[in-house]
């Protein structure tokens, strides 16, 4: 009997691990403008110091992506230049939800002044973005923007479990389609 129970559990915890989704936002927005059909090849930049393990993570998601639609990785002569920015507007530390942007309202002033981080008992999940920018490589320190894509969702887990999910969300159409549209993703399937 004990032996079915445990047999029932590890099927249980099987099939809950592998329906983990995120729920994303998308917007796709190239340049006007912008012919993407000569970009071919593409290298990538980094640029956070704070967390650049979970930049590379993400740079490589989205490496693999472009060379899963046909781009060619080149960092000696890139058409574009894949640059990953990232970060939620509140985190929970010890099952408590703290807010990034926190406003409180100055009545002599009347207006709002930044208060920091607070704790937000009311808020169970995370505000997760990613925007991935390709721009033309630098040229006499001019850089232009080619296309962004933005990807944001309300989950419970923080950027380094639904990073990647983002990322593959936010490339999911490009180049095919633009505007805005909701993406869902396992998260296995973003590994």
């Amino acid at each position: 009997m004990v032996r079915k129970l445990v047999v029932v559990f590890a099927l249980l915890g099987m099939m809950l691990s592998g329906c983990v989704y995120v729920n994303m936002d998308v917007e796709n927005k190239p340049a006007e403008g912008t012919d993407l059909s000569n970009l071919k090849t593409f290298t990538f930049k980094q640029k956070s110091k704070s967390r650049q393990d979970l930049e590379a993570d993400l740079l490589n998601t989205a490496k693999a992506d472009l060379e899963a639609k046909g781009f060619r990785y080149d960092p000696a002569s890139p058409d574009f230049v894949v640059v990953v920015n990232f970060g939620s507007k509140a985190f929970m530390e010890r099952g408590v939800t703290y807010k990034r942007e926190a406003y409180e309202y100055d009545y002599i002033s009347k207006t709002n002044s930044e208060i920091g981080i607070v704790k937000d008992a009311d808020a169970p999940r995370v505000d997760n973005t990613v925007r991935v920018y390709f721009m033309s490589p630098e040229n006499e320190g001019i850089k232009t923007f080619l296309w962004r894509g933005t990807a944001s969702s309300k989950d419970r887990e923080g950027l380094d479990i639904v990073g990647r999910c983002l990322v593959k969300g936010a490339l999911m159409k490009f180049p095919a389609a633009t505007g805005k549209f909701s993406v869902k993703l396992n998260v296995k399937d973003c590994d």
